[in-house]
Parts: C-alpha cells; sequence; structure tokens
C-alpha cells in the first residue's frame, strides 16, 4: 500500500481581504461547582528542558515578530479571572494537552479522531515553529489550539513587558501557521498574578486552568503499566466534579502512556453521561463524509477509525461493503464529487497538510494518489465543471480560500480568491450552465458564496447567513439549474438553501432536523439529492430530497446499514 510522501511544499501567498467581524456570543454560565481556593502555583511538571529543542524537518525556521499579534478569529469577551471548570450545561468534561506539540501529539489526534472526541491544546511557541505541521492538523481535526507561552516561564517572575512578550510571541508563531488566534490562555505551572490576568484581558484571551491533575509528566517515556494506571485513575478522580478539566500533556519527548491511558479515560467519561467540550465551549465535530453518483452507483468516502479512507457504493437498493482506496493517513475527512458517468474524482489532505487527488473508477482499482501542493488548514472541496474542468479548493495558512483548477489536462497555480474564513472546510460546485461558485463560513460563523460566471468574472462574497459550525457543502439540483448549499446550524441540526439560476440570491435556511456531528456531504443521484452526516450516535445518516430538482420531498433521517 502506497502512502504520502511526508513532504512539505509552498504556502499559499498571503492576501489582506476580510469578510466580516464576529461578535461573539457571550461568555459561560458560571459553572455550579465551587472554584477551587486561591491558586498561584499548581505542580504541572518541570519545564524547561536541560537542552534546547533541536529544528527537525518539520521546522519551518521563520522568524516570529515580539509585537502583539491582531487575532485572525475574533474571540468571545475573556472570562473574568481564572477558570477551572469545563463550560456547558449539565455533565461536562474538557480533555486539555499542554507543551506540544510533541512526539505524541500524531497519535493523541488519531485517538481523538477515532473516538469523537474534541480537546484542547495548549502549544508553546517554541515547539509550534519545531513541529508546524501538527498544529496545522489540530486545527485541521477542529480542535481549539491555545496559549501557552513561548517557552514555559514563570510568569510572575517577569515584567509586565515580558510577560506580554511571552503570550504575544506565541500568538504571532501561531497566526503565522493557522491564521487561528489564541482565545484560550493557560499560564505555565498555573501560576499568574494580577498583571498576567490583565495582558491575557486586553488580548481577548480566557485564564484556564484546571481541576483535574494527572501528575502525567511524571511518567516520563516509560512505557511501564503502573504509570498508565496511576494516569488513569487521577483523570477518572474527576467523575467526582460535574464540569473537571482534566491536564494532561504531549511535550517534545512524548508521554506514551498517556496516549496509552487517554481511550480509557475517554471511555470513562462517555459511559457516566458527560458530554466532551473543548474551553471555548464547543463540541468539535466528527470528519465529514464525502458523496459522489455516477451511472455505476453512490459513492460515499469516510476517514475511518485508523485514519485512511474508504469507500462503500449504493448500486440499487444494496450497499456493497467498505473498501480501501489506498495511500496513508489522512486529517480530517475526504471530499469527492463525479468526474464523469463511470469514475469520480476524491481528494484529502495528507498528514503533512498538502492536497492529495485520485481517481476512483466504477470498477477497478482506484487509482493512485497524486500530490496536488498547497499547505491547508481545511479538508478540500472538489467539483468537475459540465465541460471537465477540476477543480480544488482550500482554506489556506493566511485563512483565506485559495483554488486550483485542471484545464486542459494541466493544473494551475493556487489562487487566492480572497476572504477570512472560519477553520471549516470550505466547498465548490458548478451549475449546469457553468457557473462556479465557492462556498465558506467566515469568521462571523456566517455562510458566504463567492462565483464565477460563465465570462470568468468573479463576484465579491456574497453572505447568504445563518449560524455554521462545521464543514459546509454545495450541490448543484438535479436538473443542475441552481445550487443547494448544506451547513450544520447552530442547533446542530441540518440546513438547506437554494439559489437563484444565477447564484445570486438563495432562499432561507430550511431545517432538516438531526443531530449532526459532522459537517454534511451532499450530492446529486439520479433525480434526487442526497445528504449524508454523521450522527450523535457516531453512525452514518443519509437524507434525501426525493426531488431534487426543485429540493423538495425530504425524507427522514435513515441509519445506514
Amino acid at each position: 500500500m502506497s502512502t504520502f510522501p511526508a513532504r512539505l511544499t509552498v504556502a499559499l501567498a498571503a492576501v489582506p481581504v476580510l469578510i466580516a467581524a464576529f461578535a461573539g456570543p457571550a461568555g459561560a454560565a458560571p459553572d455550579p461547582s465551587p472554584p477551587p481556593g486561591p491558586r498561584l502555583s499548581l505542580p504541572e511538571g518541570p519545564w524547561p528542558p536541560r537542552e534546547i529543542l533541536a529544528a527537525d524537518p518539520d521546522s519551518v525556521g521563520t522568524a516570529t515578530a515580539t509585537a502583539a499579534a491582531a487575532a485572525t478569529t475574533p474571540c468571545p469577551a475573556p472570562a473574568s479571572g481564572v477558570q477551572h471548570f469545563a463550560p456547558g450545561a449539565g455533565r461536562t468534561v474538557a480533555l486539555t494537552f499542554d507543551d506540544g506539540p510533541g512526539a505524541t501529539t500524531p497519535a493523541i489526534l488519531t485517538i481523538l479522531q477515532r473516538y469523537g472526541v474534541t480537546a484542547t491544546f495548549f502549544n508553546l511557541g517554541i515547539n509550534s515553529t519545531v513541529r508546524p505541521k501538527l498544529v496545522r492538523s489540530e486545527v485541521v481535526a477542529g480542535y481549539v489550539v491555545g496559549n501557552h507561552t513561548w517557552d514555559h516561564p514563570r510568569l510572575p517572575t517577569l515584567t509586565a513587558a515580558g510577560q506580554a512578550t511571552e503570550m504575544d510571541r506565541a500568538t504571532a508563531e501561531q497566526n503565522s501557521l493557522v491564521s487561528v488566534g489564541s482565545c484560550v490562555f493557560r499560564p505555565p505551572y498555573g501560576e499568574y498574578n494580577s498583571t498576567t490576568l490583565s495582558l491575557a484581558r486586553q488580548r481577548g484571551m480566557s485564564v484556564w486552568n484546571w481541576s483535574v491533575d494527572t501528575e502525567d509528566w511524571k511518567a516520563g517515556t516509560s512505557t511501564d503499566p503502573a504509570w498508565v494506571e496511576r494516569i488513569v485513575s487521577r483523570a477518572i478522580a474527576g467523575g467526582s466534579q460535574s464540569n473537571p478539566v482534566v491536564l494532561m500533556h504531549n511535550p517534545p519527548g512524548g508521554i506514551p502512556a498517556t496516549v496509552t491511558a487517554l481511550p480509557r479515560i475517554i471511555d470513562y467519561y462517555r459511559s457516566h453521561g458527560y458530554r466532551f467540550v473543548d474551553l471555548r465551549g464547543g463540541v468539535g465535530w466528527a470528519s465529514t463524509p464525502a458523496a459522489a453518483g455516477t451511472s455505476g452507483g453512490l459513492h460515499l468516502l469516510v476517514r475511518n477509525s485508523a485514519g485512511y479512507v474508504v469507500e462503500r457504493t449504493l448500486r440499487g437498493s444494496t450497499w456493497s461493503g467498505w473498501t480501501s482506496l489506498g495511500g496513508g493517513p489522512v486529517m480530517g475527512g475526504p471530499a469527492a464529487t463525479a468526474l464523469s458517468a463511470s469514475a469520480i474524482f476524491d481528494a484529502v489532505i495528507g498528514t503533512d497538510n498538502a492536497v492529495y487527488r485520485q481517481t476512483v473508477p466504477d470498477s477497478g482499482s482506484p487509482g493512485a494518489w497524486l500530490l496536488l501542493g498547497g499547505i491547508t488548514t481545511t479538508r478540500p472541496g472538489v467539483a468537475v465543471s459540465p465541460t471537465g474542468v477540476a477543480t480544488v479548493v482550500v482554506r489556506g495558512i493566511t485563512g483565506s480560500a485559495y483554488l486550483q483548477q485542471r484545464i486542459g489536462g494541466q493544473w494551475r497555480g493556487w489562487q487566492s480568491l480572497g476572504g477570512l474564513l472560519d477553520p471549516a472546510a470550505p466547498s465548490v460546485a458548478y451549475t449546469a450552465s457553468g457557473i462556479l461558485a465557492v462556498g465558506c463560513v467566515g469568521i462571523d460563523h456566517a455562510f458566504y458564496v463567492k462565483t464565477r460566471s460563465t465570462a470568468g468574472v468573479w463576484s465579491s462574497w456574497h453572505r447568504i447567513g445563518g449560524l455554521v459550525n462545521a464543514d459546509v457543502a454545495l450541490s448543484p439540483t438535479a436538473d443542475g439549474s441552481r445550487l443547494v448549499a448544506v451547513i450544520r446550524g447552530g442547533t446542530l441540526n441540518g440546513y438547506v438553501s437554494v439559489s437563484s439560476t444565477d447564484a445570486s440570491s438563495w432562499s432561507a435556511w430550511t431545517n432538516l432536523g438531526g443531530l449532526l456531528v459532522s459537517g454534511p456531504a451532499v450530492t446529486v443521484n439520479g433525480h434526487a439529492l442526497e445528504v449524508f452526516v454523521v450522527g450523535a450516535d457516531r453512525r452514518l445518516y443519509r437524507k434525501t430530497a426525493t426531488d431534487g430538482t426543485h429540493v423538495t420531498g425530504w425524507t427522514s433521517w435513515q441509519a445506514l446499514p
């Protein structure tokens, strides 16, 4: 089985265009549990290491400015004081990982994605420079990335200027890698003073410590089962709390015992009725599926629990089994579209953050995965025009949308479409007349569309509205005359909107119901329109508009066999 090459490609160029400002929701309601007493020193673990981290092949070697960095993703108003308990109503738990990215970060990401669990990563700026691909992978997978300072000093021993520099260097490095600002801050060792709190608040960051300390750092690189048992027992002690925040680590050298313990920790909290949240109150999302219809059947693609792309097809009323499409592990879900009457075109993001493409025929073996390049921070969106032009759209490291097309058999370079996108994947679709539309989520969490006319003229970004918190999906209607947008809304229901024939105006959002834990996939299937999602029970669900031209006649959500 071939694997994706570990290769860094040229970053997509920066552009200054913004979509919109984000007002942000009010702060989360206070946790009913009483906060712990005054705590200025928490035993988070020894730091810094005796030796400076050596650069590895992932290092981009870029200098980072020490001036205050403007967050590209606006934050809600920061909470006052220091927070210790997971946000959200009912029983919630927040898993947090400090001091990364490190050697065990990929394994932690794999486990979190396998279980469909969200988390918060408090990265150190200096470590982000060494493993930038892992920071991007955290964002592609939909996790909150927080600020843990540049190199883990004891903040109360620093001047105000020194503390500010520690925060700003880390934020600037993160912005340079993923165009995502830090909305949450964790002081090293849990130590802070009034200056720390004031500086974090000025930068829009809520300060978060923890209520459950696994002390996993004491295990070091040992794999002794006794350390695993100790970490598990300390982590699940949070079951005595309504809203625990669990502290774990993924430092440069890694903590293998934490990786081994993590599935058991997740199983414990899930079995005891806890809902996993990040420290911004989000529930995250599972990898989004992909779907495409050909004359040979309906193709459904997902990222499986091991991180690989697999496919099943619906022929008539019978689903095939799952078949591997080869390649290596991917980040986030795949994207797919019909390439011809007898083949689909799909694309993924490799663990090197680059885009890879493949052709999968209705019969026979899938083609090889081929590098398309770029450095991205979301899964791709793909579409093929009526004349055979293949189009791929991603969110680049600047936060803007980028497009690459295959015209006349040749792939052209990446083209900036501007905008400032939320870290949710964009989508792309063509009408039968050849109008190209790109849909994305702006930093105000609304749905936006940019179109290119048949004469090749691009519109500006047009705000459609809605409250979107996952990847989005675009498709033509069954007759190709109009476009359909499907999103996961703020209530976690699915919503659909239909465009005019020139894609200049859109209908009001119609609630499709459901409880989605992924973004949707939408595709034409004969005269019907099909939507696929991952439900709250982690199963795949299908909903069909039996009249795919008028987008009416919706069935109920049906779990796939």
